[in-house]
């Protein structure tokens, strides 16, 4: 069945909006690294590298796009260089949509992981993407992402975060990695898209879920595991925290676009 690459693409955006990287962004950010400089950054990304960069407010839901000779080789220009939204639509309608599955499991990997460790470490960490984006002639290129944080909120909250598209060139020793998470101040690989998506939740956590999903109840799914109504609500609870949701809907569809009920 062929898949319409642009509602695909809207409706993944509007599901990780809702609770994979939102969180209650309130309090006043750190002093040290200001809305401007992460421009300036975002600004030399851009010409230095030739690269795509999108500086991300998630404070204000916004974003700032800074183009580089990518840009132009992938036909990609802006209708604004400022949207009020932390998604790049009009580039990411053009990612595949296996590789934009791929780009968000990984995503969602990498801010679990951010907001459960000390701020002194975060900067430490970056998620590299290979991506297929098509250009305006219809074509497929391969496309280096890098997601790298940048700031955070006193609160602890993640504030500012930089995406970067490079440009991966048909020749040996330019390769780039499916999709992983690098600590670089040690080089260890922290995750990947080899890993096993599908284990953030216990094999009777996938089972309920899968039940919620067909619209069970508590009390039904209780009935029909032969489980008390306590435990299928903990393991509920569960479910809810692993995927930074707060009720059942939300969790349906993390998993349906993630592939965990697939």
């Amino acid at each position: 069945m062929a898949i319409n690459n642009h509602q695909y693409t809207k409706e993944m955006r509007d599901l990780l909006d809702i609770k994979l990287f939102s969180q209650p962004i309130s309090g006043k950010v750190q002093p040290d690294l200001m809305l401007d400089d992460g421009k300036m950054i975002a600004g030399i990304y851009a010409k230095l590298e030739n690269t795509i960069s999108v500086l991300s407010d998630m404070r204000a839901r916004k974003s700032y796009i800074y183009c580089g000779g990518a840009a132009r080789q992938l036909g990609f220009e802006p209708t604004r260089t400022e949207i009020n939204s932390i998604w790049e639509d009009e580039l990411l309608a053009g990612v595949h949509p296996e590789d934009l599955q791929k780009k968000y499991r990984l995503e969602f990997k990498f801010f679990q992981l951010i907001k459960a460790i000390d701020l002194t470490e975060r900067l430490n960490y970056s998620l590299i993407t290979r991506l297929r984006i098509k250009n305006n002639e219809g074509k497929y290129l391969l496309v280096k992402h890098r997601l790298l944080y940048l700031s955070s909120t006193k609160q602890g909250d993640v504030w500012l975060t930089l995406c970067l598209y490079n440009m991966v060139y048909d020749h040996p020793g330019f390769d780039v990695p499916e999709g992983l998470i690098i600590n670089s101040g040690t080089g260890t690989i922290v995750d990947s898209e080899q890993g096993r998506f599908e284990d953030i939740l216990s094999s009777r956590e996938g089972q309920i879920l899968q039940l919620i999903n067909q619209g069970l109840r508590s009390k039904e799914i209780a009935s029909k595991l032969a489980l008390s109504i306590h435990t299928v609500n903990r393991h509920r609870q569960n479910i809810f925290q692993k995927l930074n949701v707060n009720n059942a809907i939300e969790a349906c569809r993390v998993a349906d676009a993630t592939g965990l009920l697939h």
